[in-house]
């Protein structure tokens, strides 16, 4: 009897182990995060349209999280002060997380949790994993590919990465973004993947180029769909379709080809309209914003000093 009562206690206490152990957590839904964390954040991307990467902006108390896995692949930027934090898979205690600026990577379906002994503002990305093997695919055999968990680790591009999407988020949020967003957050996001497979993933050859450019005849195409579409909100997929090539295949032939990512080519060709239509003298500035794909007058203003160290209207005076 004292065999079977110990054996019987055993078994209830692995009954409580395991359930103490969450499903694959969802980061997109508000109440699989409250299974995680005490509050929900303060900033979420889930409400704009940003496809295959998702942000969230959090400040939470001290707590620790129960022990899940994620279905995204999640980067984590700590801001403000020190926390002291340590992360845990199992009953292995993994690297301490401290100091402003600290990141943690995460892959998809990796079993952890964390414990932060103070309170604590962060960033997180949470990366599809669909969205991740579309990128490595046009670069790495995915065999030899293995996103590898990280702690501990002093990032200043991931950190960068994270302030300009969350100042993005802001803006969109405000309603005062560039009308080609979309394209701003593909190209982050796939910025963001190449990142991850050069530093923290188990690739055994190197991150392979792919061919040298676009054909004269597909950049030809390209260039001429840009400039009929410029008013338009012009998407990487929407541009790489011409081709047609995959969005992230494509985004790497067209730097080759121009020495310009996609969204630095359509800005500049934007600001190039934009004075062609200022000489024209028919149309007020407002409008000219429009025509060439600003949706925000002040930000449209913004742009085009820093591309002619002057303002439209000044531009405009001195023709």
């Amino acid at each position: 009897m004292l065999a079977y009562a110990r054996a019987l206690n055993y078994c209830r206490d692995i009954a409580i182990e395991l359930s103490q152990v969450l499903s694959e957590i969802d980061y997109t839904k508000d109440d699989h995060i409250l299974q995680v964390y005490p509050r929900l954040p303060l900033l979420s991307s889930r409400g704009v349209a940003w496809q295959g990467l998702h942000l969230q902006y959090y400040r939470q108390p001290a707590h620790e999280t129960p022990e899940h896995a994620s279905k995204q692949y999640i980067i984590g930027i700590e801001l403000g002060q020190s926390s002291g934090a340590t992360a845990w898979q199992g009953n292995k205690q993994q690297q301490e997380i401290s100091g402003c600026g600290k990141s943690c990577i995460y892959p998809a379906h990796y079993t952890f949790k964390d414990q932060w002994p103070k309170d604590i503002e962060f960033i997180a990305l949470y990366l599809e994993p669909t969205f991740l093997t579309c990128v490595a695919s046009e670069f790495v055999d995915l065999d030899c590919v293995e996103i590898v968990s990280h702690c501990k680790v002093y990032d200043p591009f991931l950190r960068q990465i994270g302030l300009l999407l969350k100042s993005e988020l802001e803006r969109d949020m405000g309603g005062a973004s560039l009308i080609n967003s979309q394209l701003y957050v593909e190209s982050m996001a796939t910025t963001l993947v190449m990142h991850l497979l050069k530093h923290y993933s188990t690739v055994k050859q190197s991150v392979q180029n792919a061919q040298t450019g676009l054909s004269p005849s597909s950049l030809r195409r390209v260039v001429a769909y840009i400039h009929e579409h410029l008013a338009d909100d012009l998407s990487l997929t929407e541009v790489a379709s011409v081709v047609p090539l995959s969005a992230h295949y494509f985004a790497t032939l067209f730097k080759q080809s121009t020495g310009e990512t996609l969204l630095q080519y359509v800005t500049r060709c934007r600001i190039e309209r934009a004075k062609e239509l200022l000489a024209k003298r028919t149309l007020v500035i407002a409008d000219i914003c429009q025509q060439v794909g600003f949706r925000d007058q002040s930000y449209f203003t913004k742009v085009f000093r820093r591309h002619s160290n002057m303002t439209p209207k000044v531009y405009r005076s001195k023709l």
